[in-house]
């Protein structure tokens, strides 16, 4: 048996078509597909753990992943491998050598994401697997003041969906914000938030989200968020708003320190 050595991968792929991040049975996930080709590379078994596991539909433009091998096979020519045993929707940009010891989710410092709304009357048919499509009334300023809100370290226990394993609600968001964007002469029909925390919950981002627009279109009240976030560190639930769908979100950035 090689020599062991730990590989990081920088990775890219478009959910639509699996199930997330996280390996599942029966069920098409980038993480077993990744799993497979680097299988087949390698010629051994592999198990790779990322920064982050993305929900069903969720995208990613720079996913971290890491994994240990005894194969010769160069870092550097991974990627290139990997283009002939992997579907369009999964690319590795690049594969470098780290330390055995390294695990992208627990050496992460920060993760940042982006949720993207398309405002216009009619949805471009190249966006609408990477766009959430709301044309409705929205309030942008109190959207965004809302949003502010998230910033700072809490308790988001009230914006986390059933099913979350993590041993603590408590996370640090540095960046909540809406920016509008002008696309093909159409004024600021691009909403993004984007996010950054040293880490999230499950639906954490989808559930902000959906506050955020039930807040910009009067269904629930200004303040929402700064009470769902103060009732939680007293242990009590609150009304937030709906859980948006997984298409308009995408993993931007994995920070390391």
């Amino acid at each position: 048996m090689g020599k062991v050595t730990r590989i990081k991968l920088h990775l890219q792929y478009d959910g639509t078509r699996y199930a997330g991040f996280q390996r599942q049975k029966d069920m098409l996930t980038v993480q077993g597909v990744l799993e497979d080709a680097l299988g087949k590379l390698l010629r051994h078994p592999v198990r790779v753990k990322a920064a982050g596991r993305t929900d069903a539909g969720v995208h990613a433009k720079d996913q971290v992943v890491a994994f240990s091998t005894v194969s010769s096979i160069p870092p550097e020519r991974i990627p290139r491998a990997l283009g002939g045993l992997l579907p369009d929707d999964i690319i590795v940009d690049s594969a470098q050598e780290v330390s055995l010891d390294f695990d992208p989710l627990r050496d992460a410092v920060s993760k940042t994401y982006c949720y993207r709304i398309w405002r216009g009357g009619r949805l471009p048919i190249m966006a609408h697997r990477y766009v959430f499509w709301y044309p409705g009334d929205l309030d942008y300023r109190l959207m965004a003041e809302e949003a502010s809100a998230f910033v700072g370290k809490h308790d988001f226990a009230n914006f986390r969906a059933l099913g979350s394993s993590a041993k603590t609600t408590v996370r640090h968001v540095t960046r909540a914000e809406w920016i509008q964007r002008d696309i093909g002469g159409q004024e600021g029909v691009l909403w993004e938030f984007w996010v950054s925390a040293d880490g999230f919950l499950y639906k954490m981002i989808r559930l902000m989200v959906g506050t955020l627009l039930d807040i910009g279109r009067g269904y629930l009240p200004p303040g929402t968020v700064r009470a769902a976030l103060e009732a939680a560190s007293s242990g009590n639930r609150a009304k937030v708003g709906q859980c948006v769908p997984g298409k308009g979100l995408c993993l931007e950035k994995v920070s390391f320190s």
